[in-house]
């Protein structure tokens, strides 16, 4: 999730909070004389530099893994992070994937999915089925970003996909990308986008569709 902040903006917060840490610890370890803080031992203020850098290092990664979710579920705050900053995608998605194969009817075929995301500043994880459990689908690459262009916001992935028990016509491993528009409004948050496969497409059947994605429960 990261990648979607403005890099400059970034640096200089993770710049500013090093030096509150280490000019903080500074002045608590060597403490003020006469209102001025000594430097008579160099030494002692450089060792400083090992503590304060674990501090702030733990402090990030607190912040990345679980703090942030305290700003994000806000009631006022987070609404604003949710549309403006970076939203929030964790949880389960249930939708439907509109896919331009054809049945034996000559139907296009609809499959109901799960798609469950886990995300923190530092990693973003993605895992979809069907909820018919013929097929299952591990991430092995995925990013959150935004169009600066428009102020979208889009999730990308590629996937890997295999069917346990294929069809004659299918295969039984295969592999695929997508890229979902983050629709956010009043009512809820939808994730909708194409899709495309290589799957079967030694036979000329490889598969592209639609996705469309709504929270659980909203």
């Amino acid at each position: 999730m990261w990648r979607v902040f403005p890099k400059l903006g970034l640096l200089k917060l993770l710049l500013a909070t090093f030096s509150i840490i280490f000019l903080s610890a500074l002045i608590l370890l060597l403490g003020p004389d006469d209102g001025a803080i000594s430097w008579d031992s160099f030494g002692d203020a450089f060792k400083l530099a090992t503590p304060t850098t674990f501090i702030f290092v733990a402090i990030i990664f607190v912040i990345g893994r679980w703090g942030w979710l305290v700003f994000w579920k806000s009631p006022i705050l987070g609404d604003f992070l949710h549309k403006a900053v970076c939203p929030n995608l964790n949880g389960k998605w249930l939708g439907e994937v509109h896919s331009n194969y054809t049945d034996e009817s000559g139907n296009n075929t609809v499959k109901e999915v799960e798609l469950s995301i886990k995300a923190d500043l530092f990693g973003f994880k993605l895992a979809m089925r069907s909820l018919d459990g013929y097929q299952e689908s591990k991430v092995i690459q995925s990013e959150l970003y935004r169009d600066p262009r428009t102020g979208t916001f889009y999730l990308t992935y590629i996937f890997e996909a295999s069917v346990p028990v294929p069809e004659e016509t299918d295969d039984r491993l295969f592999e695929g990308a997508a890229k979902l528009e983050i629709i956010i409004n009043e009512a809820d948050t939808v994730l909708k986008g194409t899709y495309w496969t290589n799957r079967a497409w030694q036979r000329g059947m490889n598969t592209a569709g639609l996705i469309t994605m709504k929270r659980e429960n909203s």
